[in-house]
């Protein structure tokens, strides 16, 4: 287990965390299997395209995300705030 850091995830001395990473491997994802929320809790599958070696096409799950509904908006602005970042022309 590494190390990578630390996050602050709340205001109190003892709302620092740190951060271990497994080295787990990215997921490349096509489409979303599943969205919905229950009882604030936000469930989100992703699913990744595939075929088989007869032409036949698949979406095979690969992640399952459940977060509160918190964290998902926090996701959300934080994807916008990406997106305004790469749409920024750049200077030549």
């Amino acid at each position: 287990m590494a190390s990578v850091g630390k996050v602050r995830i709340g205001s109190g001395p003892d709302d620092v965390v740190v951060i271990i990473d497994n080295g787990s491997p990215p997921l490349h994802v096509d489409l979303f299997t599943e969205i919905a929320e229950e009882g604030g809790i936000f469930r989100i599958s992703f699913a990744a395209l595939t075929q088989d070696g007869e032409g036949q096409k698949k979406a095979d799950v690969v992640a399952r995300l459940r977060m509160k509904k918190e964290i998902a908006w926090e996701l959300c602005r934080a994807l916008k705030e990406l997106d305004k970042i790469s749409l920024k022309p750049r200077r030549p």
